[in-house]
Formats: structure tokens, C-alpha cells, sequence
């Protein structure tokens, strides 16, 4: 408590080894790691929540993340993806005279560890959102987590039993962009907590059982208030989305999702159209439903920002039609999804420089780059089986 007091007082700054970017899912460093320098951490008070209906010892606080090097005269802003964030949040609101708002969709799945050592499925409830999924006794676990989150004065709109046995929604009530973002960590940890607690995993993993019929997303509501230039903005984000998708989608299992009525198959878009990538509720409302829980939704929504931008001050067309009027749902003869991590990388890779220009970082050159370290490393250390685990327990 001290020590927090005297960092917010500006007595001290709180740093760590030069780390912070340039570690993977695993436990390794990029090879090509500089050991000198260090990361300073800047915290955001504003995002401070304690939970006290379960510790009262708990606060969280998110940080912004600069570099420091002794070969570099300034300090370094280009990879914190919180940092990107904001500045692309306050150039959208600037240059379109909007306001920004941002609600998230969590699913979750129960499992527990099973002899062995590997995560199983535990509910047993009916699935299918069916009301028999409440008479589960794990959804007392659901209703304990939710008690806590209020606590925390976490903003929810609905708690549902979701498509497959064991699987949960909660959807967050809308708020700015980072404050929607901060929260929806906190319900990530809060929820792990809970079930952690009775023994129990809750995983937001977008693909923690094979062969499922559906699997976990993290669909993400945008809104522009008011909808100025809406078709322009819709359409950078869909002319850009195959490239997009690596950062939305970062793992090769949330590729299995790539499918109608969970990521889409296709650059698409409908009124009210689940089967598509993005589903547009009103004027200046969409949901994008290509993400999932293992994104790291800062640097994911700021990309996303930055292509309807790009679209804004372009004037690009919106040329795709709304396939809520179209028999087949989802087109077959669009530009393809990419199915799986290495096209969806790659793809991103040949937007690096106009992503990264938009943005005004190298955030995404970064990710990039470790993206490709990562993805060998994982296949190398881990079978998929052992991977679906790992994932489970992480997000």
C-alpha cells in the first residue's frame, strides 16, 4: 500500500528489465532480446478496481508501458499497446466528432484438471442456451462470480447459459474504449478466480475442447455516436480485415473458429447476419464477432480503429452488401478468411508499414515479429492437445 502511494504521489517509479515486450506465451524471450535499458511502468488511476465480496487485499491497476535504453536519446513509446490505444481513441474522436463506445461479450467455458494433469470438461449442463443450464450447480459458481463483480461496480447488461454443455455469456454494459477494456480484465481474472477458488477452471479460450460444435469468442460492440461517415468506416475495417484477423484471432487454435456463426468465413457483413464476420445492429452500431479472449484487446481494438479511420479519410466505397438480403447468408465467392495463423500472419505482415503509419507506432512491425518466433516455438515445445491445456488455464 506504501509503495503504491508514493508511485501515485510521483515519490517513485515503479520499472522492471527491458521484458515487457518481448515475451511469449511459454515462458520464452525473443532470441534477439537487448538486455540493456529498462521498462517503466506508468499507471492509469483511473483504472483501479478492488473486488472486497472476494479479497480484500485485491486491487489491479493497468499500466502504460515506455522504454528506456541507454542508446536511445528519447523515450520509446512504439510497442505499448495501451499507449496506441489512447492516441488512436483520441484521433478517432478528433477527426470524426465522435464518441466512441466499446461492449464486450465473454464466454466462458467450466472445466476442471483431471488425473493426469489435463483440463476436462466438468458441467454437464444442457447447452443450447437452454434454462436447464441455471439448474446446473457450477452455475452457483456463475452467480458468486457476478456477486463479486458488483462489488467492483463491473457494468453488466446480461448473464446466459450459451450454445454448448457448460458454456456461460456475460455481456458487458458499453463504455469508452479503455475503461471497457480495463473492465473486461478485470472480469477475466475475476471469474478464474472464483472457480479457482471451488477447485474449477473458467476459460475464455477460444477452443478448450475439440470437436465442439462452437467455441468461446469475445465479440466486441462498436459504436460512433453519432454515425458519422459509418459506411466508410465499416468499410477500411472489412477491406483490411483479413489482414486484421492475426491480431484478433493470435493463435493457431482460435483458427478452428473460422467457420459461420463464429468468426465468419468471408469478408462479409450483415444487418442483424450472425453467420458474418461483422453484424450490424443500427446506424454506427456493429459487432464484430472475429475475436476471442486470447487477443490482446488493446492493441487489437486500436488496429481496428486505425483501418475505419484509414476508410474515413480515404472515402473507401462500401462495396460489399449487406447479406442480411442475401439467401445464402455468407458469400462463397468474396475474399476468403485466412484459416489458419501463418496465411493470417503473413497477411499482416504486407500491411505492417501502412498499419504502423496510421497508428504512429511499430507496434504492429513488433508484434509481427514475435509473432513469427512464437508460433515456431509452440509447435516445436507443444502438441496441440497439450497447447489446448495451456491456452484453458492462460485466458
Amino acid at each position: 500500500m506504501l509503495q503504491a502511494l508514493e508511485i501515485a504521489e510521483g515519490k517513485r517509479v515503479l520499472s522492471i528489465g527491458p521484458v515487457a515486450f518481448q515475451f511469449t506465451l511459454g515462458n520464452a524471450f525473443l532470441p534477439d532480446i537487448d538486455a540493456r535499458g529498462k521498462d517503466v511502468l506508468i499507471p492509469d488511476w483511473t483504472s483501479l478496481y478492488t473486488r472486497p465480496g472476494l479479497d480484500l487485499k485485491y486491487a489491479t491497476v493497468m499500466c502504460e508501458i515506455v522504454e528506456y535504453t541507454p542508446t536511445q536519446a528519447e523515450p520509446n513509446w512504439n510497442f505499448c499497446p495501451r499507449h496506441t490505444l489512447n492516441k488512436m481513441v483520441q484521433k478517432v474522436q478528433s477527426q470524426l466528432q465522435v464518441d466512441l463506445l466499446i461492449g464486450f461479450e465473454v464466454e466462458f467455458i467450466i472445466m476442471k484438471r483431471g488425473e493426469g494433469g489435463e483440463v476436462i470438461p466438468h458441467s454437464r449442463s444442457m447447452g443450447g442456451f437452454s434454462v436447464a443450464g441455471y439448474r446446473d450447480p457450477l452455475f452457483a459458481h456463475v452467480e458468486e462470480a457476478i456477486e463479486v463483480l458488483e462489488g467492483a461496480c463491473i457494468r453488466f447488461d446480461t448473464v446466459q447459459s450459451e450454445g454448448i454443455q457448460g458454456q456461460y455469456e456475460i455481456s458487458l454494459l458499453p463504455l469508452p474504449p479503455m475503461q471497457a477494456i480495463d473492465q473486461l480484465l478485470v472480469v477475466h481474472d475475476t471469474l478464474k478466480a472464483v472457480f479457482m477458488s471451488h477447485g474449477l477452471i473458467a476459460t475464455m479460450a477460444p477452443r478448450p475442447i475439440p470437436g465442439l460444435s462452437s467455441s468461446n469468442g469475445q465479440h466486441a460492440h462498436i459504436s460512433l455516436n453519432p454515425p458519422n461517415k459509418e459506411e466508410q468506416f465499416l468499410a477500411g475495417i472489412l477491406k483490411r480485415l483479413p489482414q486484421l484477423l492475426a491480431l484478433c484471432l493470435p493463435y493457431e487454435l482460435s483458427y478452428e473458429r473460422v467457420t459461420e456463426y463464429c468468426a465468419g468465413t468471408a469478408v462479409a457483413w450483415g444487418t442483424e447476419n450472425r453467420a458474418v464476420p461483422i453484424r450490424k445492429i443500427k446506424a454506427g452500431h456493429w459487432e464484430l464477432r472475429f475475436i476471442d479472449a486470447s487477443a490482446n484487446m488493446y492493441l487489437a481494438l486500436a488496429a481496428l480503429l486505425g483501418a475505419g479511420l484509414s476508410g474515413c479519410i480515404n472515402e473507401e466505397t462500401l462495396a460489399w452488401q449487406d447479406t442480411a438480403f442475401d439467401e445464402s447468408q455468407s458469400p462463397s465467392d468474396g475474399v476468403m478468411l485466412p484459416k489458419e495463423i501463418d496465411d493470417a500472419i503473413n497477411q499482416l505482415e504486407g500491411a505492417v508499414e501502412d498499419l504502423d503509419a496510421v497508428l504512429g507506432t511499430r507496434v504492429i512491425k513488433h508484434f509481427v515479429h514475435m509473432k513469427k518466433f512464437e508460433i515456431a516455438m509452440l509447435r516445436e515445445k507443444y502438441e496441440t492437445p497439450k497447447l489446448r491445456g495451456l491456452m484453458s488455464e492462460i485466458f
